[in-house]
């Protein structure tokens, strides 16, 4: 772990040569991820404070990039990398802090595995209605939350002032990308609707400092309480086929270091 991300850390993308990029990059995803890093540098204000932007990196937020055009290795790589490049723009930390960061959130210990799902089921039975609304509600397949009025439904960022939607890039499919569609709240009002139905949802949400919700399937979702880059921790509900063992991957490509059975339609995950 340690050495991929002091390697990710070494490659400044904006001006590295192509040749210095990871091999499941080409020319076109190459240019994808410049677009996508001009666009991060408008959007985030430059700061010395360490760590201010670090939220964004936590799951499904705004530096936490997806490509969802890649193949599982490739997509948990690029989790690697991304994080390397993106955090030594904007964390404003020495290379061996950033390539430590991602290790807060592993829990090796039965101790902490033991207090993370005694968490989960008090979550589990304090939000049963509003996660049923989500599994119910076809029009949701991501809630992300990062303060109660900086949040993310679906592929759009929401501010008080600012919608941020974005497109995924056509290569690489990275979400969010360089292609993007800014709106006012007043001048959206199905995502103003979508914003409203998710309300109570997210506020059980910060309750428990659960970073995100996303649908696996049609039944199926995996909560995200908590990580950064690819290590998350967290827990699949309404799950109908076998349960995965270490070494499998997610819905969205990470690798399952732990996995524990919580229930029979349900697993604790940790990702590494």
């Amino acid at each position: 772990m340690m050495r991929t991300f002091l390697l990710c850390c070494s490659l400044i993308i904006a001006t590295s040569a192509y040749g210095n990029m990871p091999s499941y990059f080409n020319e076109d995803i190459d240019s994808e991820y410049r677009e996508l890093l001009k666009h991060a540098d408008k959007m985030l204000p430059q700061t010395d404070k360490q760590l201010a932007y670090l939220p964004s990196f936590f799951p499904f937020s705004l530096l936490d990039v997806r490509p969802t055009n890649f193949v599982n290795n490739d997509k948990q790589a690029f989790a690697n990398f991304n994080f390397g490049v993106l955090g030594s723009r904007f964390l404003n930390i020495n290379k061996k802090q950033l390539s430590n960061l991602p290790n807060i959130s592993i829990c090796k210990e039965q101790k902490c595995k033991k207090e993370r799902i005694e968490l989960i089921k008090q979550f589990l039975v304090d939000s049963k209605s509003e996660v049923e609304m989500l599994r119910q509600n076809t029009n949701l397949y991501i809630v992300q939350q990062t303060a109660p009025h900086v949040f993310r439904i679906n592929n759009t960022f929401y501010s008080p002032t600012q919608l941020i939607t974005y497109y995924p890039s056509k290569q690489a499919g990275f979400i969010p990308s360089g292609d993007y569609r800014l709106s006012k709240p007043e001048e959206a009002p199905k995502m103003l609707a979508l914003s409203e139905v998710t309300k109570a949802l997210r506020e059980v949400m910060a309750k428990y400092n659960v970073a995100a919700i996303t649908r696996v399937n049609e039944e199926s979702l995996n909560i995200i309480f908590g990580g950064i880059s690819d290590n998350h921790w967290g827990i699949v509900i309404n799950h109908k086929s076998t349960i995965p063992t270490s070494g499998d991957y997610s819905h969205i490509g990470l690798e399952f270091d732990i996995v524990q059975k919580v229930s029979d339609s349900s697993f604790y995950y940790q990702t590494n």
